[in-house]
């Protein structure tokens, strides 16, 4: 097993985790459907941004760190946007709902 391959197998874990325990806040009520835009949005662009940087840490030169640093920062704001509007689709799904 290469080095990516272990890396993804352990943030596919973690993923998983984390999915799991929003499922079970939001099932609980402790976690109300209009916060979720914003727990998506920022969870998923931390996430991304953390372990895209670990990963281009370990992989990549460290001569190369600027270079992956701004593109890490980029597609995590992408990720985030990406996660703000699925949580806020979700949100409105569930007052629909309620």
């Amino acid at each position: 097993m290469t080095t990516i391959d272990l890396i993804t197998v352990i943030q596919l874990i973690l993923v998983l985790f984390l999915a799991i325990v929003m499922y079970v806040l939001l099932k609980r009520k402790i976690l109300k459907p209009k916060a979720l835009p914003l727990v998506l949005g920022l969870g998923t662009g931390v996430f991304v941004l953390v372990s895209s940087m670990i990963t281009s840490l370990i992989l990549r030169p460290i001569s190369e760190f600027m270079d992956y640093a701004i593109t890490n920062f980029l597609s995590s704001i992408v990720f985030g946007l990406i996660g703000y509007f699925g949580g806020r689709r979700f949100a409105r799904r569930s007052q629909d709902e309620n």
